[in-house]
């Protein structure tokens, strides 16, 4: 594998991507000078195997030389992926990645994406040490997706559970509203999440609304109480514990350190 030190890569673009129910409607082209990264934060699409395989949050997928990006989900779910752009400064570069590999611990996939997030576009930082960063770690995340040769398949009851919570996370969910989205019980609900993602289905929820509420904090300025109430949380004293207990830091706090 080529190493990310020396390469003629030059980071252009950090941003997000929504997709429709059902996929994109139109993969992106990535030209013979660009390499594309998109990293699934949530939701699931296929794959762009012989025969598609469906991935969930923290695959990753490269395209570069003529490539096409993913788009397909199935027609009840949906993807939201970061995706980063580089400029190869040689015609016809190849960066030799495999097309997907999987990001193993999602907690800090979303940490290290929010931040290089905020980076780019909010702290004036230079993009040649960002995009060296980014690359250095997507290269460290590939090694360990490798060294672990963990299988990267969602399973369509969990696919559900999670669709559901991240479509309707503003809301007041009950376990009991998960399993019946999910067609499963609620213990089996519960092993599906420990088995498969290493934490239970509240522990997920929490995880998304916090996500949310961090971005909302970083880059607009409603207040703690608004921003609380639009990721489930009516209580702003709950909503403010959660936040210093999943951050390390209080909302207030959290807004000045990215927030200009």
């Amino acid at each position: 594998m080529n190493g990310w030190r020396n390469l003629p890569l030059r980071l252009t673009q950090v941003g997000t991507y929504k997709s429709p129910l059902g996929g994109s409607r139109k993969p992106a082209a990535v030209s013979r000078k660009e390499v594309l990264f998109e990293i699934i934060q949530e939701g699931s699409v296929y794959g762009l195997e012989e025969t598609p395989v469906l991935h969930g949050e923290g695959a990753v997928f490269c395209h570069q030389g003529g490539q096409l990006s993913v788009s397909d989900s199935p027609p009840e779910s949906y993807y939201n992926c970061y995706v980063v752009w580089f400029e190869c400064g040689q015609r016809d570069f190849q960066l030799d990645w495999p097309r997907c590999f999987q990001w193993k611990d999602r907690k800090s996939m979303h940490a290290f994406a929010e931040e290089m997030l905020q980076a780019f576009h909010y702290a004036a930082m230079d993009r040649d040490v960002i995009g060296n960063l980014l690359l250095s770690r997507l290269s460290f995340e590939l090694e360990r997706s490798r060294s672990l040769a963990r299988t990267q398949a969602v399973l369509p009851q969990l696919s559900l559970a999670t669709d559901f919570i991240n479509r309707n996370y503003a809301k007041p969910l009950s376990l009991d509203d998960v399993a019946k989205a999910a067609d499963v019980s609620v213990s089996h609900l519960h092993m599906l999440f420990r088995a498969h993602l290493g934490e239970s289905p509240h522990q997920y929820l929490i995880q998304k609304r916090m996500r949310i509420a961090g971005h909302s904090l970083a880059t607009g300025n409603q207040s703690v109480k608004v921003v609380a109430a639009e990721v489930g949380y009516p209580n702003a004293e709950n909503f403010c514990r959660a936040f210093r207990k999943f951050f390390g830091r209080s909302a207030s706090e959290y807004r000045q350190a990215y927030f200009r």
